[in-house]
C-alpha cells in the first residue's frame, strides 16, 4: 500500500501537464491488456471464455493466471508463456510518457529515484499509523481488501493516502455501502463511493451499464462490501477471529442501524477519484 500514483507526483511539482498524463494514461490502456485477453490473441481462449473469467476475476480472490487454468482449462506453460508476453509488453507510465515525447529518459529515471524515495517514508509513516491503531489487524485485513477489490471492480489503480481516526460522518455526494460484522468482535464496515466512481464499480461488478440511482446499481454496491466483509472473515481465521457478516446494506434513507460515531477513516485513491472507507470498531 503506498499514497501516490507517479504520474500524479510528475502532474504535482509541474514536470508534465494534465494533458501528457491523460495521453499517457490512454497509451497505456490501448497498449496493456489482461493475461486472458493476450491469451485471446495469441489464440488459446475464445472471447466468450476471456470475458468469463473476467467476471469471476471482478468478485473473487484469484489471480488471472490461476483463473486462466481453472476456468479457461490452459495449462500452466502456455500461462507461463503468456505471463513473460504480458510482461515484456506492459508499458509503465513514465516509459508512456517518455514514449509520447513529453518527458526525457535522464528526467524520467531522476524523478523516480525521488518518486521512490518519497514514497518509501510515506509507507513507513502508513506502517505506523496502522501499529498504533485499535484491532490494527482488523483494519489493515479491512483496508488491504478494500484496495483489492474496488481495482479488480473498476479496473483502475487504487492507493491509499491516509488511515486516521474520524468521526464516521458520509461526505457530501457520496453513496455509503455498509455491512455489520459479528462474532467475537462486532464491528461495522462502510465503503463511501462519490457517483463517477459508483457508476464505474456498478458496471464492474454486473458487466453492464447501469442507472446509477436504480436498485440494480445499489445491489451491486452492497455486493461489493459483501465481498470485502466476507473476505475479511475469511483472513482474519488464521489469526484467531471468530467472525461472519451479517447482509449489507446502503443506508438510504437513514435507517436506525447506520452506523455511527467514532471510526478509523482509510482515505484512498482510485485513478482520478477518491473514496473512502470506515471501520467502527466497538472494545471486545
Amino acid at each position: 500500500m503506498s499514497s501516490m500514483f507517479f504520474g500524479h507526483y510528475l502532474l504535482e511539482n509541474g514536470v508534465i501537464g494534465r494533458e501528457a498524463l491523460l495521453d499517457a494514461i490512454e497509451m497505456q490502456r490501448r497498449t496493456n491488456r489482461s493475461l486472458p485477453d493476450i491469451a485471446v490473441r495469441e489464440g488459446l481462449l475464445d472471447q466468450t471464455k476471456a470475458e468469463q473469467i473476467h467476471a469471476v476475476f471482478r468478485v473473487s480472490n484469484s489471480s488471472h493466471e490461476d483463473l486462466c487454468i481453472s476456468e479457461g482449462k490452459l495449462a500452466a506453460n502456455d500461462v507461463e508463456r503468456l505471463t513473460r508476453i504480458q510482461s515484456a509488453e506492459w508499458l509503465r507510465i513514465g516509459c508512456a510518457l517518455v514514449k509520447g515525447g513529453h518527458l526525457a529518459e535522464t528526467e524520467l529515471a531522476t524523478h523516480l529515484r525521488t518518486f521512490n524515495a518519497i514514497e518509501a517514508t510515506e509507507q513507513k509513516t502508513l506502517d505506523g499509523d496502522f501499529n498504533h491503531l485499535e484491532e490494527s489487524t482488523i483494519v489493515r485485513a479491512i483496508t488491504e481488501l478494500t484496495l483489492r477489490h474496488v481495482a479488480r471492480m473498476t479496473g483502475v489503480p487504487v492507493k491509499l493516502q491516509r488511515i486516521d481516526p474520524s468521526d464516521g460522518a458520509l461526505n457530501h455526494g457520496f453513496r455509503r455501502f455498509a455491512q455489520k460484522i459479528v462474532g467475537d468482535r462486532e464491528f461495522f464496515v462502510t465503503v463511501d463511493l462519490g457517483d463517477p466512481l459508483f457508476s464505474i464499480a456498478a458496471k464492474g461488478m454486473l458487466g453492464v451499464e447501469v442507472d446509477p440511482a436504480g436498485d440494480a446499481a445499489r445491489d451491486a454496491g452492497c455486493e461489493l462490501i459483501n465481498l470485502i466483509g466476507g473476505n475479511a472473515c475469511t483472513r482474519l481465521e488464521p489469526e484467531g477471529f471468530h467472525l461472519r457478516p451479517e447482509p449489507p446494506f446502503c443506508p438510504e434513507p437513514l435507517q436506525s442501524t447506520e452506523p455511527n460515531g467514532s471510526s478509523i477513516r482509510g482515505r484512498m485513491a482510485a485513478g482520478e477519484d477518491h473514496f473512502e472507507i470506515n471501520i467502527f470498531i466497538n472494545p471486545p
